[in-house]
């Protein structure tokens, strides 16, 4: 960061008394776009982490969509069928949905502990040092 003011490339004006206005405004130019940039890829960055970490829990949640549209559809008939050889029907066709809502549970829980552990997608050390940045360049600061 430029605002940093141990940064290798920080500049003032006192240690170049002999450059002129225009000069210093190009260096402010171009430091400025090089701070945008380095904090806007900074921040991509830290979104992409947290993206590939919300993977496995949204993962989990669809495996929970698939096993909770079984447990309403008629695909269940085969488990249905083979607990009605030893069960009256009502009761496999109850025992089938109750085997395929407790999946979904299961996974759907875990699949939202996943994401509750990510925390809010922003990139939050990003906006810290933005932050850092505005108070580092504001008069009186």
């Amino acid at each position: 960061m430029i605002a940093d003011p141990t940064h290798p490339r920080r500049r003032t004006v006192t240690d170049q008394p002999n450059r002129t206005a225009g000069q210093l405004v190009d260096d402010l130019t171009s430091d400025t776009a090089r701070l945008v940039r380095d904090e806007l890829r900074k921040g991509q960055q830290e979104l992409l982490a947290k993206a590939r970490e919300a993977s496995r829990g949204a993962a989990m949640l669809g495996g929970a969509g698939v096993l909770g549209a079984l447990a309403a559809g008629t695909s269940a008939a085969l488990l249905v069928r083979t607990l009605g050889t030893f069960l009256p029907k009502p009761a496999a066709a109850l025992v089938a949905t109750t085997l395929y809502a407790g999946g979904a549970a299961a996974l759907g829980a875990v699949g939202l502990e996943e994401l509750k552990k990510v925390g809010p997608l922003l990139p939050e050390e990003t906006i810290a040092s933005l932050r850092e940045d505005v108070r580092a360049v504001r008069p009186g600061t």
